[in-house]
């Protein structure tokens, strides 16, 4: 299943708005997977490692918006849902 989540012309300073508010809700979980006590060690340095590609991307893609010199750029976003097999 694929949902559309963003589809439009924004003004740069509106896409940096929602794209912040998205990395942001990505950071904020796997900061949540660091503080559960249940994560081993490699999981926590994973989310950890995750957390400093997630930042560096979009400080990288807000740079590069504003170097462009636009007043307004297009955003698509979606997500893609699998299922999976039952692990037993």
């Amino acid at each position: 299943m694929e949902i559309q989540l963003i589809s439009g012309t924004f003004t740069v300073q509106e896409a940096e708005q929602l794209l912040t508010a998205i990395f942001q809700t990505k950071i904020a979980f796997h900061q949540h997977k660091i503080r559960t006590v249940d994560e081993n060690e490699e999981d926590i340095k994973h989310s950890e490692k995750r957390i400093l590609q997630l930042e560096e991307t979009l400080r990288n893609a807000i740079r590069k918006m504003k170097e462009k010199g636009q007043t307004h750029t297009r955003l698509n976003a979606h997500i893609e849902v699998n299922t999976m097999p039952r692990l037993t």
